[in-house]
């Protein structure tokens, strides 16, 4: 039986100094039946001259409205049974194909698999420093702390391509967190997930990062959108009463965020109006912003 064919999409965009290593990340997997989409958005600093080099890749470049539309553009063209996703500034290690094929034959029900992943400090002299290793089985199956509050490592996952179809592909509304919106309707509808033993991905850390930085305005604009995000959980009439009470717990903790944001800006009327919201959407939110407080100190985070 021929082995089945894997998708795999990576978005970019301006990456020109650290696209070939994500791409060679995806080549040198050894695995036989490899389709490699690279969505661009239309890159002006020699990207494009990369994706000319490389062979063995699909690519095209044209505007976009963001990564995730890349991606989804990258899921309409996929042929592949399996789809799963490199950024390109991170890399896929050493095996990852092979573990993910062996863990859907493992389980033929199941519709998505997710090994290991860690995150690394690109570092001035070309070294990576390592910062967190994701290895926690309960973060591979994914559970209802993990996508919301905690850290769902979605690039560790490969799905099966038919899984797309039935859960829809990534939410545009999102720029920064379709990929928890995805996962959450994913649950919703019941996504059952194989974990693996192997560490499958590297999260590459710098400046330019888009979600894994320190630039104090996107960070802002990532949270609003997990606090929308949030939001959606409490109020759309199919979540789970699980996931209606963990999203009341990371609704609570986004909003504190924004009050300090705003209490540092001394924008007081911003300040009150998202008390009154607090306090309309979660009655008694501060009891749900000690709960997670009581849960990280007991080192449930991770």
């Amino acid at each position: 039986m021929a082995p089945p064919r894997i998708t795999i999409i990576t978005p970019v965009l301006n990456r020109a100094t650290m696209i070939a290593d994500a791409l060679a990340s995806v080549s040198q997997q050894g695995y036989p039946e490899v389709e490699h989409i690279v969505v661009d958005g239309g890159s002006t600093d020699g990207t494009v001259d990369v994706l000319r080099r490389t062979p063995g890749i699909q690519w095209l470049s044209e505007p976009d409205r963001g990564l995730y539309d890349a991606i989804n553009k990258g899921i309409r063209r996929a042929t592949g049974d399996i789809i799963g996703h490199v950024n390109s500034d991170d890399l896929l290690l050493p095996g990852a194909l092979a573990a993910a094929v062996e863990g859907f034959a493992r389980d033929r029900t199941a519709v998505s698999v997710c090994g290991g992943a860690e995150v690394v400090r690109l570092l001035p002299d070309g070294a990576s420093a390592r910062i967190r290793r994701y290895r926690s089985e309960r973060i591979k199956r994914l559970d209802w702390h993990a996508v919301t509050l905690g850290v769902p490592i979605t690039n560790a996952r490969f799905f099966r391509r038919s899984w797309y179809r039935h859960a829809g592909l990534y939410d545009l509304r999102y720029r920064l967190a379709a990929d928890r919106d995805f996962l959450i309707r994913a649950m919703i509808l019941g996504m059952r997930t194989v974990p693996l033993e192997r560490m499958v991905y590297q999260y590459r850390l710098h400046a330019g990062s888009l979600t894994l930085n320190a630039d104090v305005r996107q960070n802002r604009r990532l949270h609003d959108e997990y606090r929308a995000l949030a939001r959606g959980c409490i109020t759309r009439p199919d979540s789970p009463e699980p996931l209606r009470r963990m999203a009341c717990r990371w609704f609570s903790v986004e909003t504190a965020r924004r009050l300090g944001q705003q209490a540092a800006g001394k924008n007081w009327s911003g300040f009150g109006k998202t008390l009154l919201e607090a306090r309309d959407l979660v009655p008694g939110w501060p009891a749900w912003l000690v709960r997670e407080a009581l849960y990280r100190s007991s080192g449930g985070l991770w």
